[in-house]
């Protein structure tokens, strides 16, 4: 196991001196940011034009508002604040919404309907996306019809601000500071900017807030930037609408109950982000229905209740476990395909594992970076997965492999100048490379990565301690006490902790399946869940010696607390055999 200290091995003051090595300056601020880190909406450009669209349009009682939902989390919950603001301040307002049936964007599969369709829309709402669509806001506008994005994404290379449209974002906007704010942040913030002028005294925006923070944490929002921050924080306190709510209630024994970015991350996103990945039209219809009218009575689809009603909210909750359920079922046999593919052409022979997809490979492309995760996780190794398309460009996803050397996948790739483009986070991003580079690429990308092992895991911890180190409860409580502040950006701590040793008998084996390990010894529990591999290893040894790397955490029970390590790797050592 390999460890690389990223920061100094503070003894003292743990949670101060690790934030600020990641760039906070006011831990007390931090901790509990007050209500004037949230920037003032008026920083964005071209907002009084886009209130002024708003106004103008809900000022006629004969017009209409179409709504374009986004294709993944922060896509319906901004479009769920927009429309649920809108249906506030005017019940009457008439106003629709379309969803994607793929993993389109922006306007890329409506534009053929919206020219050609009788019905006119005064004014086209666009969350979370719509900043490139330059040709599709030149032919709408010569209808007459408005579009106001409220997005986030980075406006493409070389090209200019559309003219045909009002476009708010946070990246084209140079007065607006943040720029990890995402587009439920930029809708969120464009309603509250109205409702400063329209509602003061009846405030809206604040109960939409649990809805930014989902879309923010969905779409992987830093933790370290205030804004995003406070609305975290007073989001997930105040949870408002029924169906975020009821996916709480479904998944709080997995949650422990807490409700923080990395809860909300691992057990409510998912579950989401599958139904718009594989779930159907109507499914994914109630899903956004969900969103904005939960309580809403539609036909109960469950197995033996045909001819009843539930609540749309806890139908599209169960309808979205079947669909990650769905998911992993479609993700598994993917991967069992494709390693025979991989087998069969020797693609392990390169550093980066890249599957250029055939029309056989005939799963939905949502599920791409999904497939690549598994690959990469399964084989050690960077991986890619694409399809070839008319023009000659493979695009797909990439993924990298956990705590290894190569830490920003994507940059690595944009950086051999062979890709058109690689767009996303570090380590998962779509990417795109004419089909003729191929070659050229692996030979570049064999050569920069010759000297890494990926089967090697490297894992980047912020403490190490040996298992007697009289301060390494001072630290498991200390750092475990915060559990609402990590997140994207600001990954919770890794402590590394050598020279355990353990007899066998000091090893409890618990749970109903036998597969969870607990070890206590100087005052720390050590625990792994799953832990199947680690107790048969441990099984065949006597006198014991253990290298871990694993999380702070602290156990309440019965009014006492007891400090904890969550396990997420570790070494075993038969110290008989030690010399």
């Amino acid at each position: 196991m390999k460890i690389n200290l990223v920061n100094e091995n503070f003894k003292t003051e743990y949670l101060k001196n690790l934030l600020a090595t990641r760039g906070v300056t006011d831990i007390k601020k931090f901790i509990d940011p007050p209500a004037d880190v949230l920037s003032d909406p008026k920083l964005f450009s071209n907002i009084e034009e886009g209130k002024k669209f708003f106004d103008t349009t809900l000022a006629n009682p004969d017009s209409s508002i179409l709504i374009v939902v986004d294709c993944d989390v922060d896509g319906f919950t901004s479009g769920a604040i927009v429309w649920s603001y809108i249906h506030a301040i005017k019940p009457n307002q008439k106003i629709q919404y379309v969803l994607h049936e793929h993993k389109q964007h922006g306007l890329q599969d409506h534009i053929d309907n919206l020219l050609n369709s009788n019905d006119r829309y005064d004014l086209i709402i666009l969350p979370d996306s719509s900043t490139n669509d330059f040709e599709y806001h030149e032919a709408l506008g010569a209808l007459g019809t408005k579009l106001l994005i409220l997005d986030h994404h980075d406006l493409e290379p070389n090209k200019s601000l559309s003219t045909h449209a009002c476009i708010i974002n946070n990246q084209t906007s140079e007065l607006y500071p943040n720029k990890d704010l995402t587009g439920a942040g930029v809708a969120w913030q464009f309603c509250r900017y109205h409702e400063s002028f329209s509602n003061p005294d009846t405030p809206i925006v604040n109960n939409l807030m649990d809805l930014a923070a989902l879309g923010i944490c969905g779409d992987m929002g830093s933790v370290l930037s205030l804004e995003n921050r406070y609305i975290m924080k007073h989001g997930f306190e105040n949870i408002v609408n029924y169906f975020f709510e009821s996916a709480i209630n479904k998944q709080s024994y997995s949650m422990g109950e807490a409700v923080n970015p990395t809860t909300v991350a691992f057990y409510i996103v998912p579950m989401m982000n599958a139904m718009i990945r594989v779930g159907t039209s109507a499914e994914k219809e109630r899903l956004f229905q969900a969103f904005i009218d939960g309580h809403a009575q539609v036909p109960c689809n469950k197995r033996g209740a045909k001819g009843t009603t539930e609540e749309v909210a806890i139908e599209s909750l169960r309808e979205c476990t079947n669909a990650k359920a769905k998911q992993g079922r479609i993700t598994d046999q993917m991967v069992e395909k494709l390693e025979q593919k991989i087998f069969k052409y020797d693609l392990l022979e390169n550093k980066i594992l890249f599957l250029r997809l055939d029309e056989d490979d005939d799963f939905p492309a949502e599920i791409n970076g999904l497939i690549a995760m598994k690959l990469a996780a399964r084989f050690k190794r960077p991986t890619i997965v694409a399809r070839l398309n008319e023009e000659g460009y493979d695009r797909g996803s990439i993924r990298n492999v956990a705590d290894c050397a190569l830490t920003d996948l994507k940059a690595f790739l944009n950086e051999s100048g062979f890709f058109e483009y690689v767009q996303g986070h570090p380590n998962a991003a779509g990417a795109s490379i004419p089909d003729a580079n191929l070659r050229a690429f692996h030979e570049y990308a064999n050569k920069a990565l010759a000297d890494i092992d990926f089967n090697e895991g490297s894992y980047d911890v912020n403490f190490e301690r040996a298992a007697i180190d009289k301060d390494l409860q001072d630290l498991i409580f200390e750092i475990g006490s915060y559990p609402e502040l990590w997140g994207q950006g600001n990954p919770e701590p890794l402590i590394y902790v050598h020279d355990l040793y353990i007899s066998p008998n000091e090893i409890q084996i618990m749970g109903a399946k036998r597969d969870t390990l607990k070890i206590e010894k100087n005052g720390v529990a050590f625990m792994k869940f799953h832990a199947t591999d680690m107790i048969d290893q441990l099984s065949k040894c006597n006198e014991i010696k253990m290298n871990v790397v694993g999380r702070a955490n602290i156990n309440t029970w019965m009014g006492n607390e007891t400090a904890q390590i969550f396990i997420e790797n570790w070494e075993v050592i038969d110290s008989l055999l030690e010399f």
